[in-house]
């Protein structure tokens, strides 16, 4: 019963009232498959079970002729089975209905509960029995449970339940919601329930339907309404609709007609233009439309008929055949042009029907797909592809074709089939063709898309021989400079952006934005840290000078300065980028820089300590990706996440993460990879696996540049590892080189790593004292650069060092530092490790004569206010009333210091306290 915890506790209600011995009704509606069956099984269930006896009955749209159909059964089940059912005057039937009146009186003793369903198909006679037994309540324990359809109200039952007065519950059946479909289908990704939350409209039938089809399928349907036939194409997806046209087939033959029609038309069925595609009068119509209102099947808005379902409509489409849905199509593109309907609008059905040589519906479609393919690519990628293959070669629109095909190509690519946009734009790029320039700028988004840096670099290459425009060389220059930063290529950098500049001489400020910005990354990559934040201020400078329109074409150029800024330790100017990228993506509609855009924000979150926001933005990544058809945007998202999820879950999900790159052999840029292996490397040493990380550091196909903060953190981890397997002499060498390393290079937060390094070599070496000593030290650095995780593994490392030296007061306190870190970062791995290196120096400190700990130092005042109530034996409750505070702030308080004190429950606060 997820999702409808209110309406059984509504029905427990219900029966409470009539347990005390009187008459109650129960009104469940909703839309057909919206759970009103399960609701009323569960109600028979919980009925059996306090007692009563239980009646069900249920109507069917096959049984309205029978008089009393829907309560023959019921009422069976009380021991009364005698109904004649076929008075005909209005007198004979109220006796019949007075006798099972007192019949239900007679066998109510405990209760008696009637459970009808479906009562939008009852007969005549068993509406009035509903009605006479709700206006003329028996005086006993009887319960009536009714459920119907809202789209076909039994009106005068409704009136007779809301003139009942007490002892009514009216439940109407909501959609589910998202919170819901976490419980209902556990273990899908956001992207596959939001998707599903989309398809079923939140209905319980069609989410049960659906849970069987494909992401592609889902996204087909959410998108086309249902009259896409390629989306039940296979046998296992085609059953969904059989289970669905029950309702259809009872219809009369008209009404079936006009239902194909509706379904071939879609959102803009009005009755003549159902009446031109049906072939019916148009009297005709409306009346089928008005049976379809009144089956719950749609609805009319306004002069427009529309399914309330897709599934629904996919099901009536599916029924009309595939022949008939072409001429429909046809007819429905005729009526269309005459009234002078929008293009887009007849586009729909002129793709569906048009034939080869068609130069009228090629030019129509050829002028729909374009004026889309921004706003809708996918829908673009049909039109065109429709518009080329019925092309003839004598067409008087050849001379069109070119400009079609790169927009088909855009298209494409927009819509995800990087691959297949790829082969189009190939076809563009023969020397001479008047459209190679285009092609080559957009067949360069594609390369990069596809990770495909070679490709790249060769159009780059080629367009840059042909270039005579001092401003298209610029562009060009700018360009091979950012693909120079991917593969770590720090002189090619330093040489097309220098170029650039010259070429560009102060005009276009967004392209000179892009050049300083990769100016800085260049000059970071050579251990210039003072420079590289001259030119990242520089590019900085230039951007905030441009409008948004001018920046809107080159807007992924924030992307690698705000990387820089976090690189650098500027959050302030990183996030302020990063806000305005968005800001500009949005106003332009769909952006391939959207990904990456997330990408470089989920690392800055991760370096801020916000875990939680830096998981998010790295699945919005992933998923955006997804949506372009770009795996290796994908791999770069997955590359930083494996670091935040490393601290939240643990090191076998990053691990497992790590290994999926590793096997698809992404990223393919040197920079993003490298990303990716550290994190692994950092992954192997939290799992205690030191050898593995030398392995990754040290193997013949790693290639590290010269640049000092990634030798630093190469340094850091090798430490780490030679330390782990016991090597702590070649240890501390590594460690005391990586921090002489980043001290000439002036890198603060790389120095704070370094330290921590050798204070981590010296409690491996049994320096426990010295180990302390560089782990606070460390950890105030990281204080320094607003590195919060980091910070804390340093307290937290300082914690064991003093531990094993003895100093009990010490180690709590930095004990209580790296789980309140840890706490606001939301490291829930690592906090999950606090308990456990105190327990496991528990002995020791006891062995060397350890005093209680203090608490001053850890909690805030009001936090020891609680714990000594706490300690007194004070209840909850009784601590909100005497603090004057609410009984959740109180809750709020303990669940800080429990962690904080390394306590389970009350009993061991007040042990604690108490000494």
């Amino acid at each position: 019963m997820v999702g409808r915890a209110g309406c059984v506790e509504a029905i427990s209600s219900a029966l409470d009232w009539v347990a005390a011995g009187r008459f109650g009704v129960v009104e469940v509606s909703g839309e057909a498959g919206i759970g009103k069956t399960r609701l009323l099984t569960e109600a028979g269930s919980l009925a059996g079970a306090s007692g009563f006896l239980v009646g069900r009955g249920h109507a069917t749209q096959f049984e309205q002729e029978v008089p009393l159909a829907l309560f023959v059964n019921a009422l069976r089940a009380i021991g009364f089975d005698v109904l004649t059912g076929t008075a005909t005057q209005p007198g004979d039937r109220v006796r019949d209905y007075v006798r099972v009146r007192r019949r239900l009186m007679d066998s109510a003793g405990t209760g008696v509960a009637l459970v009808l369903d479906d009562l939008h198909w009852a007969d005549h006679p068993s509406l009035e029995l509903t009605e006479y037994l709700i206006r003329n309540p028996p005086p006993a324990p009887v319960l009536l449970v009714l459920a119907f359809r809202s789209a076909r109200t039994p009106v005068r039952i409704v009136d007779a339940i809301t003139r009942a007065g007490p002892g009514t519950w009216r439940i109407h059946l909501d959609p589910l919601r998202e919170a819901d479909l976490r419980l209902l289908v556990p273990g899908v990704s956001r992207r596959r329930r939001g998707l599903l939350l989309r398809a079923s409209h939140g209905n319980p039938l069609y989410l049960q339907m659906l849970t069987r089809l494909r992401d592609t399928a889902l996204i087909e349907l959410v998108r086309d309404g249902g009259d896409r036939g390629a989306v039940w194409a296979d046998e296992s997806t085609r059953q969904i609709l059989h289970t669905l046209v029950a309702d259809l087939a009872v219809l009369p033959d008209s009404c079936k007609r006009v239902a194909h029609a509706v379904a071939v038309i879609g959102d803009h069925a009005t009755v003549d233009l159902v009446a031109q595609v049906a072939q019916l009068p148009a009297p005709a119509v409306a009346d089928a439309l008005d049976q379809l209102c009144g089956m719950g099947l749609g609805d009319m808005d306004g002069a427009w008929f529309r399914f309330h379902h897709p599934l629904i409509r996919a099901a009536a489409h599916d029924a009309a055949g595939p022949a008939w849905r072409t001429g429909a199509h046809t007819r429905a593109a005729e009526y269309l042009r005459a009234h002078d309907s929008p293009v887009p609008l007849i586009a729909h059905h002129v793709e569906r029907s048009a034939r080869y040589g068609d130069e009228a519906a090629a030019a129509l479609l050829l002028d729909a797909g374009e004026s889309v393919v921004y706003r809708a690519p996918g829908t673009a990628v049909r039109w065109l592809g429709t518009a080329l293959r019925i092309l003839a070669p004598t067409s008087r629109l050849l001379e069109a074709r070119p400009a079609a095909v790169l927009h088909y190509a855009r298209a494409l690519g927009l819509a995800g089939e990087l691959d297949r946009s790829w082969t189009v734009v190939q076809e563009l790029l023969r020397d001479g063709h008047p459209l190679r320039a285009q092609a080559a700028a957009f067949g360069l988004v594609i390369a990069r898309l596809r990770g495909d840096l070679d490709t790249a670099s060769a159009l780059l290459d080629a367009e840059l021989l042909q270039a005579r425009d001092p401003m298209v060389e610029g562009k060009l220059r700018i360009q091979l400079a950012a693909l120079g930063s991917l593969r770590e290529h720090a002189a090619a950098v330093r040489k097309h952006t220098r170029r650039a500049l010259e070429l560009l001489d102060g005009h276009r400020p967004a392209l000179c934005a892009a050049a300083r910005a990769l100016q800085a990354w260049a000059e970071f990559s050579d251990g210039h840290a003072d420079l590289a934040r001259i030119r990242a201020r520089q590019a900085a400078h230039l951007v905030s000078a441009v409008s948004d329109v001018t920046l809107r074409p080159h807007v992924e150029l924030l992307g690698p300065l705000a990387w820089i800024q976090t690189r650098l330790g500027d959050f302030t100017s990183a996030g302020r980028h990063l806000e305005r990228a968005y800001e500009v993506v949005d106003q332009a509609g769909q952006s391939s820089a959207l990904p990456y855009l997330l990408v470089v924000d989920g690392m800055l979150q991760t370096r801020l300590g916000q875990l939680p926001a830096a998981l998010d933005l790295l699945e919005q990544a992933g998923l955006a990706a997804d949506q372009i058809g770009s795996a290796e945007i994908r791999a770069m998202a997955d590359a930083v996440r494996i670091l935040p999820l490393l601290w939240t879950a643990g090191p076998a999900a990053a691990i497992a993460v790590a290994n999926r790159l590793d096997a698809a052999g992404r990223p393919r840029s040197r920079t993003w990879w490298r990303v990716g292996l550290v994190h692994l490397a950092v992954a192997h040493v939290a799992a205690g696996d030191p050898q593995r990380c030398l392995d990754l550091l040290t193997g013949e196909r790693v290639r590290w540049p010269a640049d000092p903060a990634a030798t630093v953190i190469r340094l850091v981890l090798m430490a780490h590892a030679l330390a782990g397997r016991g090597g702590v002499g070649a240890a501390g060498a590594v460690a005391q080189d990586a921090e002489r390393i980043a001290l000439s290079a002036g890198l603060d937060y790389e120095v704070g790593l370094a330290v921590h390094a050798q204070g981590y070599v010296a409690t491996q070496a049994g320096r426990h004292d010295e180990a302390g000593a560089l782990a606070t030290r460390s950890a105030a650095t990281f204080a320094v650069v607003s590195a919060p995780i980091e910070q804390a593994r340093a307290h937290h490392l300082a914690a064991v060092a003093f531990a094993r030296a003895g100093l009990a007061e010490r180690s709590h306190e930095e004990f209580g530092r790296a789980s309140s870190g840890y706490t606001s970062c939301a490291a829930n791995w690592l906090l999950s490790t606090i308990t456990s290196d105190r327990r496991r120096h528990a002995a020791q400190l006891s062995r060397r004569g350890r005093t209680p700990h203090r608490t001053d130092d850890v909690l805030t005042s009001r936090e020891r206010q609680v714990a000594d109530l706490v300690a007194a034996g004070l209840s909850n409750q009784e601590i909100a009333e005497r603090l004057f505070v609410s009984h959740r702030t109180v809750e709020s308080h303990l669940s800080r210091i429990f962690p904080k004190l390394d306590v389970r429950s009350r009993t061991a606060l007040a042990r604690r306290l108490n000494g």
